[in-house]
């Protein structure tokens, strides 16, 4: 005989929803409407409290640091395609954050993040040798390098911004820790992933959901360069060139 049946009715903390009333943590729709910016509403839902100023200007600093990105980049590669291909926008979008997801693109800041928090945990010494295994071994560490910038400038924003509101924690002060240690051993540098996942992390958010600041960030980003390849009134499907530039090893 089949076990009996127990019916259990889904419910959220989060959103209350009733005839002409709409509430998120309590805080009633209207009032989100009316007085809480975009950045403080982000934080809001995901942590359940309104943000302080300084957390929430270091929320936004991260999301505009994440709407920057150059269009030889994989994902906005694949934009460009389907804007060629006359794809709608959603398609497009879907494109250049599939087609980005791996651990070396945009799925480098949940990667990092995760990473950050366990070397956060490490001694000075345990550091220092989880650094130098890698480099011996010849790995990358996660947040670290740039193929174009010897040093990022998005990172050197965001870490001043962290000085001047006080706001440096224990994954903050990992990472800049980190990048004394690898500029002094091979002279390299933080990276975007490294500087905003170690913020990220501070303010207190899970590397589980990290994907969803490079979809906050960068979706306006992928939306100008898809109505950019549009206006430039190329025809659909056009022939192109490609080639793969690879570095001279000798």
């Amino acid at each position: 005989m089949p076990a009996a049946e127990r019916r259990v009715p889904w419910n959220s903390a989060i959103t209350e929803v009733e005839t002409d009333s709409l509430r998120t943590h309590g805080v009633d729709q209207r009032d989100l409407i009316r007085d809480y910016s975009y950045e403080e509403t982000v934080y809001f839902l995901l942590l359940g409290r309104r943000p302080t100023s300084r957390e929430r200007d270091l929320l936004r600093a991260v999301l505009v640091a994440h709407a920057s990105h150059g269009i030889t980049g994989q994902s906005t590669l694949a934009v460009i395609g389907a804007a060629d291909c006359r794809s709608g926008f959603l398609h497009a979008l879907i494109a250049g954050f599939s087609v980005g997801s791996g651990v070396y693109h945009q799925g480098g800041l949940p990667a990092t993040m995760m990473l950050l928090q366990k070397l956060a945990r490490l001694s000075e010494a345990e550091l220092a040798a989880y650094v130098d295994e890698r480099l011996r071994i010849g790995e990358r560490i996660m947040g670290f390098g740039h193929r174009f910038h010897a040093r990022d400038p998005r990172v050197e924003a965001l870490m001043d911004f962290v000085r001047e509101h006080g706001f440096e924690g224990p994954h903050t002060r990992v990472a800049l820790r980190l990048e004394e240690i690898l500029r002094e051993r091979k002279g390299i540098s933080m990276n975007i992933e490294a500087a905003g996942g170690s913020i990220l992390l501070d303010l207190g958010f899970d590397p589980a959901i990290g994907h969803l600041f490079i979809v906050l960030g960068r979706s306006t980003m992928f939306a100008a360069v898809y109505l950019e390849r549009l206006a430039q009134g190329r025809p659909p499907f056009p022939r192109i060139e490609i080639m793969d530039v690879l570095e001279d090893e000798g």
